[in-house]
């Protein structure tokens, strides 16, 4: 059995769903208009952007870097707290703090992915992913952290205990390689000049040449969750829940 922990104060700064489809899938310049009028009820708020990315590209020499600047659709809530992101043959899903529970969220989720499909038809997924990016901020002037996490760089004696800064990090497979999770931990700025701060990075997505049919994603990410809940909880310790504030435990069976 394990347990389900809900927090009054949970450290999730913001929570990412993305989904990237394969190059055949068609687009349209007309797409994010018509996205938006299926969306704006949740989404009444327009905006344009352009991002950058870093893509590998394999030629003729070998794979190769290149960096690529696209123009994105960006929809947003009327708080502007949540946001769904279209780009040709992308679509973001993403709430910031202060993050509300999983329910609420995957909803989000589905209706963003169910008006996507209905407006580009697609019938195939290239790759996706659950990210959860955790701000944990600590009110003490000097942190040791192996009081706080149970997933954190460790140091031979020879070196200061406390580094002036610091990223340690792991990748794990799951459900025979289709899956991996890639879990970060580094130092942040905290809000206070008196305190500690960190990002504890959990990012679950499907690895590349796997496949998840679009009827399977609401499985997917459910287990995706589960695994991301599971690794939080596994990376830190009772005095971190303390800070965040047990609300409520339920006993669920463990997947």
């Amino acid at each position: 059995m394990a347990e389900v922990r809900k927090y009054v104060n949970p450290p999730a700064a913001e929570v990412i769903c993305e989904f990237r489809f394969p190059e055949e899938t068609p687009w349209d310049l007309t797409f994010p208009g018509i996205l938006y009028s299926r969306l704006k009820d949740m989404y009444p708020k327009r905006d344009q952007r352009y991002v950058r990315e870093v893509v590998m590209l394999l030629g003729p020499e070998g794979l190769r870097e290149e960096l690529l600047v696209g123009e994105r659709s960006i929809f947003l809530a009327e708080d502007e707290g949540c946001a769904v992101q279209i780009g040709p043959r992308l679509l973001s899903v993403s709430c910031q703090k202060p993050y509300v529970h999983w329910e609420a969220f995957s909803d989000r989720i589905h209706r963003a992915f169910d008006r996507f499909r209905e407006v580009i038809g697609t019938d195939a997924i290239g790759t996706m992913n659950l990210r959860y990016v955790n701000f944990i901020e600590i009110p003490e002037g000097e942190v040791t952290l192996s009081d706080y996490f149970a997933f954190y760089p460790t140091l031979p004696p020879e070196l200061p205990r406390v580094p002036a800064g610091f990223i340690t990090g792991c990748e794990f497979s799951f459900h025979d390689n289709r899956d991996n999770c890639r879990v970060e931990l580094t130092d942040a700025v905290p809000e206070s000049t008196e305190h500690n701060a960190y990002l504890l990075n959990i990012d679950y997505y499907l690895t590349e040449g796997q496949n998840i049919p679009p009827d399977g994603v609401a499985d997917w990410l459910e287990i995706a969750h589960t695994h991301v809940r599971d690794i939080f909880e596994a990376c830190i310790k009772d005095t971190l829940r303390d800070l965040f504030t047990i609300r409520e435990e339920a006993p669920v069976a463990a997947r």
